[in-house]
């Protein structure tokens, strides 16, 4: 288990596991949280300037949780206090095989709870070709060690 104190500046974590854009999965989660033709329509999306189905932009911060819940070590998080400087760069099309990198950007130690940490992480999604699909800055609190 990961606690505040393990955390440093500047670590990066490449996560091994990669997660791919399929037809199934863009449309049915399109269909229930962001219904537009060029998310839930392979005709409509092919004739947008995407030229393909694209997972909206709810699809793509699930899957950044997804792939950070693949760190080798579990961390001892009590909860998220925001997300910041979201950034959608350019479209997770269908068949992109996602990656992320996290990037520990700052901590500081809770001054009226000792407890307790604030630790800031840059996530990057990066598509098959290298290319940076999407970036934020999240903000989560994170219990010390005992």
């Amino acid at each position: 288990m990961r606690h505040f104190d393990d955390f440093t500046v500047g670590e990066r974590h490449d996560i091994p596991a990669t997660y791919e854009m399929t037809e199934s999965e863009i449309v049915s989660f399109a269909r229930k949280w962001d219904p537009q033709s060029f998310h839930i329509d392979k005709d409509a999306a092919a004739k947008s300037i995407y030229g393909t189905l694209t997972a909206c932009g709810t699809h793509i911060q699930a899957v950044v949780l997804f792939l950070a819940a693949h760190l080798p070590e579990e961390t001892a998080v009590l909860g998220a206090l925001g997300y910041d400087e979201v950034r959608f760069l350019k479209a997770a099309k269908l068949g992109d095989k996602l990656r992320l990198v996290i990037e520990c950007i700052e901590t500081k130690p809770s001054s009226s709870k000792p407890d307790r940490g604030v630790v800031k992480n840059r996530h990057t999604l990066i598509n098959q070709n290298g290319e940076t699909v999407f970036t934020q800055t999240t903000t989560l609190l994170i219990a010390r060690k005992a």
